[in-house]
C-alpha cells in the first residue's frame, strides 16, 4: 500500500516520487530506465504528482518539474487533509445528532399501520427466562445498559451461554454504572465480562435498564429508574427497536472504556502501532500470540473508539489523542 494513498497516489506514483527526490538530474525517460517502467507509466505518475502539488514546474529540472521540499509540502498537505477530516467529522456528528429525530419520524409513519402497539409486558421472573431465550434465538450484536449490578442473579446456564457466544465471536457491548468501581466484588464481576470479550464502558450518568438483541427485539424496564422491581417491556416493532438502540448509542458515546489490565493495555497499544503501520490482522495475531478473532475484534473496537474508517485515519486520530 502506498504511503501516499490518501491522495489517491498508487505505488508507482510513490516510487517515481522517491526516485525524483533521490535523482534530481534525471528526466522522464531517464526515470523510466532507472525504474524499469514504461515511459507512459512514469509520465502518468508525474502528472498525478504534479496535480496534487508534490511536484512543481521548474525550468532548470530535466523533466520540467521538480519535487517541492517534502518536509514543508507534505506537512502542509497533511494539515489540509486533517482539516478536511475534522470538517467531515463535524458533518457526520450533525447527522448522528439528527438520527434520533429521523427515527422518531419513521416510528410515527410506521405506527399508522399498527392495529395495536406491538409490545409485551413481562413480569420480572418472566423477563429472566425471556432474556435467555432471546440470547439463543437472535443473531447480531447485543447491547445492554445495566442500571445496577446484581452479582448473584445470573443463572449458570445463562453465564455459560454468554461465554460460549463471546468465544464464538458474537459482539456484545455493555454499559455499567461507574459506581461499581467502589465495590470490589462488583467491579470484579464487570471485569470478568470484559476479559471474556464484551466491550465494557462505565457511565457516570444514571442508566436506563435496556437490552437490544440484533435488530429484532428490545427489552426495556417497565418502571421509572427510582421504582425498582417492576417487569420488562418486550418491543418487536423495528422502529421502536431502532429507537431503543439509538438511546443506547447516546449513552455509549458519553461513557468511558473500562481498562482490563496492564497487559491488555500493552496489547491494545501494540495492536494500534501495528495497525497504523499497515500490518495485516493475521500478522498482528502472530506477533502478539493472539487469536485472529481476538485481533479482529480489538481492531474493530479501536476503529470504533477512534471514529476511523481507515487505518490511516486511525493513525491520525491516535496521534492527535497522544495514544502513539
Amino acid at each position: 500500500m502506498s504511503a501516499l494513498e490518501v491522495w489517491d497516489l498508487d505505488d508507482v506514483a510513490e516510487t517515481v516520487y522517491r526516485a525524483m527526490l533521490r535523482n534530481p538530474d534525471l528526466d522522464t525517460a531517464g526515470l523510466a530506465r532507472h525504474l524499469e517502467l514504461a515511459d507512459g507509466e512514469v509520465a502518468a505518475a508525474v502528472a498525478r504528482l504534479t496535480a496534487v502539488g508534490l511536484l512543481a514546474a521548474s525550468a532548470s529540472a530535466p523533466s520540467g518539474v521538480a519535487p517541492a521540499p517534502p518536509a514543508t509540502t507534505l506537512t502542509a498537505m497533511l494539515h489540509t487533509a486533517l482539516g478536511e477530516m475534522e470538517t467531515q467529522r463535524a458533518r457526520l456528528d450533525a447527522v448522528r445528532s439528527a438520527l434520533a429525530g429521523f427515527a422518531a419520524d419513521h416510528m410515527v409513519g410506521q405506527s399508522r399501520s399498527w392495529s395495536s402497539m406491538p409490545v409485551e409486558l413481562l413480569s420480572t421472573e418472566e423477563s429472566f427466562a425471556a432474556v435467555e431465550d432471546l440470547q439463543r434465538g437472535t443473531v447480531g450484536d447485543i447491547v445492554s445498559c445495566h442500571q445496577a449490578i446484581h452479582i448473584d442473579v445470573d443463572a449458570p446456564t445463562y453465564v455459560e451461554l454468554l461465554e460460549q457466544q463471546l468465544r464464538g465471536g458474537r459482539r456484545m457491548r455493555g454499559l455499567y454504572p461507574a459506581d461499581v468501581m467502589e465495590d470490589e466484588r462488583r467491579i470484579a464481576y464487570v471485569r470478568k465480562w470484559a476479559v471474556a470479550g464484551e466491550q465494557v464502558r462505565l457511565s457516570v450518568q444514571p442508566l436506563p435498564t435496556l437490552a437490544v438483541f440484533g435488530t429484532e427485539v428490545a427489552m426495556v424496564s417497565a418502571s421509572a429508574p427510582d421504582e425498582p422491581g417492576a417487569g420488562r417491556i418486550l418491543v418487536r416493532a423495528p422502529a421502536l427497536v431502532s429507537m431503543v438502540t439509538l438511546l443506547f448509542e447516546q449513552y455509549w458515546e458519553r461513557s468511558v472504556p473500562l481498562g482490563v489490565s496492564d497487559d491488555a493495555s500493552d496489547d491494545r497499544r501494540r495492536i494500534l502501532e501495528l495497525l497504523v503501520a499497515g500490518t495485516k490482522d493475521e500478522s498482528i495475531a502472530r506477533q502478539l500470540g493472539l487469536s485472529l478473532r481476538t485481533v479482529r475484534r480489538r481492531v474493530a473496537e479501536l476503529m470504533d473508539e477512534l471514529g476511523a474508517r481507515t487505518r490511516f485515519q486511525a493513525g491520525v486520530e491516535a496521534a492527535r489523542r497522544g495514544l502513539l
